[in-house]
């Protein structure tokens, strides 16, 4: 047995069941019968809680089981042999832990709680034997692991933008997330440090620093502690999409003080245009 098992963070919750279970429509019973979702509740090994700053494995356990996010938040970090730390992604309600591995015979990660997180285990090679008897269960899994390359291949992509950009996609995917879970899209809190961030786009502390003025100062959000709330949601789906750059933003920023005055001035010369005639025809 793991390290990571025998802490105080594997301490079992309460029995539950997955069809009461408040993630259901995120996991995998969502578009199973009531028959396949007690099938698939067998797999279920054990759900425990995984206390904040402990692990749910760590890299070199033995890769055995899966993960389902039931509760809380995580981070997938991987330490070089050099001492240098690499944070690889972050994982939330309904989010699979361990697919990274699967095809391996231990885990290549670290998955760290970022709060205080529930999860569920599942067998991998239970979940492999069910996936065949159900098809729509392996379509669902066959779904995940295709997002999950998605989502790689995005993040790499990502890496080679600008940093403006990174942030800006990196504040959308967690307001996605905060509507997901059913709360605001424009107004959540960062379970993860601004240096798990950093490493996560690729930046340092203090570039992380910048980024959060200026974004904070282009009235793109607001940002007290770790609590963020989103002002201009469609700037920064352009900023993240590569539609306009950083550069054109600020100048359209700095232009629309001026074509607004403008716009006031006609209208004053308009105003007093209408007056006149008024007094005019009278």
């Amino acid at each position: 047995m793991s390290k990571s098992d025998t802490t105080a963070s594997g301490r079992l919750f309460p029995v539950l069941t997955c069809k009461s279970c408040i993630v259901r429509r995120q996991c995998f019973p969502r578009d199973l019968s009531a028959s396949e979702i007690e099938q698939f509740e067998q797999l279920v090994g054990r759900r425990r809680r995984v206390l904040r700053g402990q692990f749910a494995y760590r890299a070199h356990d033995e890769c055995t089981k899966l993960f389902i996010i039931r509760m809380g938040s995580f981070k997938t970090v991987r330490v070089s042999a050099q001492g240098g730390v690499d944070v690889i992604a972050f994982h939330h309600v309904g989010d699979l832990l361990g697919t990274e591995s699967a095809s391996h015979s231990r885990y290549d990660v670290d998955a760290i709680a970022l709060e205080d997180s529930q999860i569920c285990e599942v067998c991998f090679s239970g979940l492999e034997y069910l996936s065949r008897k159900i098809p729509s269960l392996q379509h669902q899994i066959l779904h995940r692991l295709s997002n999950e390359v998605a989502s790689m291949q995005q993040q790499s992509l990502l890496l080679k933008s600008r940093s403006e950009q990174r942030f800006a996609s990196f504040l959308l995917d967690l307001s996605r997330i905060s509507s997901r879970s059913g709360h605001s899209a424009t107004d959540f809190s960062l379970r993860m440090s601004r240096t798990d961030i950093g490493l996560f786009l690729g930046l340092t502390n203090e570039s992380m620093s910048r980024l959060i003025t200026r974004f904070r100062k282009a009235g793109l959000i607001e940002v007290s502690v770790r609590h963020v709330r989103v002002l201009a949601v469609e700037a920064l789906g352009e900023l993240a999409s590569g539609t306009i750059s950083w550069d054109q933003y600020e100048q359209d920023q700095m232009e629309r003080p001026c074509a607004q005055a403008q716009a006031r001035e006609m209208g004053q010369v308009l105003a007093l245009e209408r007056t006149a005639a008024s007094a005019r025809s009278a």
